[in-house]
């Protein structure tokens, strides 16, 4: 026996181990699409979007209508995407996000607050002024500011304007825009805090009550796409939001918002992505 083959003898058992041990390593990235398997088919990723009842932007038991809503669906179906809406209480939509149940939420204002778990698009598709909403008084007199001990906020929406600071004011959480409205009407809210086109689409359905703004706006706010900060840094994210901001160019986007504008008197500003009042709401 020579001295080469005796040398090799103690490596064959490890070399067989091995080869044993790389049966059942799983293959290379790509192995089972790759170009030995083209046709082998590929299981797209769902992305999930959640949206609030909020009037004119997501509206809808799945988030079919609506400007954000719309948007979203479109973008979807431009960039390819499988994606499953869902329509839920806006507290409960936001913390489906933040508890990284959900990839997209759709329609959320910026703030410093929600950056810690919530990655905003970089383009908006809406503007909205915040006010203080009071009703018009028994003689007909214009609403004031001057009387104003307790506001009401809708639960989890941002409003600005740093009311809890007021002095004398008491802030309270309201769990809907509708209650805080009735509340108003009823006396036992001074003022609640909101915007425009969720007045409207109150008095729409309450033809015999009027509430007015107060003062100047309390803040303004845009509506963004908000992403989880999982979604966030996704190939899938990428899509969406090209596709997206491809939309806000789009003449689509202008029949989106004249469809959905609150008033019949609102000026829509496509490429501002915002709108002003011809006259007063």
């Amino acid at each position: 026996m020579s001295l080469t083959r005796s040398l090799c003898r103690p490596w064959r058992p490890l070399l067989a181990a091995l080869a044993a041990v790389s049966l059942l390593l799983p293959a290379p990235w790509g192995g089972a699409q790759g170009v030995d398997n083209p046709a082998a088919p590929v299981s797209p990723t769902t992305v999930t979007l959640v949206c609030g009842p909020l009037p004119f932007v997501s509206d809808g038991s799945a988030c079919e209508r609506g400007i954000g809503a719309e948007l979203a669906r479109a973008a979807c179906d431009k960039a390819g995407l499988a994606c499953l809406f869902q329509q839920l209480p806006w507290p409960r939509a936001q913390k489906e996000v933040e508890m990284r149940q959900a990839d997209i939420l759709i329609g959320p204002f910026h703030t410093a607050d929600r950056e810690a778990w919530l990655d905003f698009s970089r383009e908006h598709f809406y503007v909205d002024q915040m006010w203080l909403f009071r009703p018009v008084s028994d003689e007909g007199t214009l609403p004031d500011d001057l009387s104003i001990s307790t506001i009401g906020v809708p639960l989890g929406w941002a409003v600005g304007g740093d009311l809890d600071k007021w002095p004398g004011v008491r802030v309270e959480a309201v769990r809907t825009v509708d209650l805080a409205l009735n509340l108003v009407l009823s006396g036992r809210l001074d003022a609640v805090a909101a915007h425009a086109r969720a007045v409207a689409r109150y008095h729409a359905s309450h033809p015999d009550r009027r509430l007015l703004p107060v003062g100047r706006p309390l803040s303004v706010q845009r509506s963004y796409m908000g992403f989880s900060k999982p979604f966030a840094g996704t190939l899938e994210r990428r899509l969406f939001e090209a596709a997206y901001e491809s939309l806000l160019t789009d003449s689509l986007y202008a029949e989106i918002l004249a469809r959905n504008k609150p008033f019949p008197e609102m000026r829509t500003e496509v490429a501002m992505r915002g709108h002003r009042f011809v006259a007063p709401p």
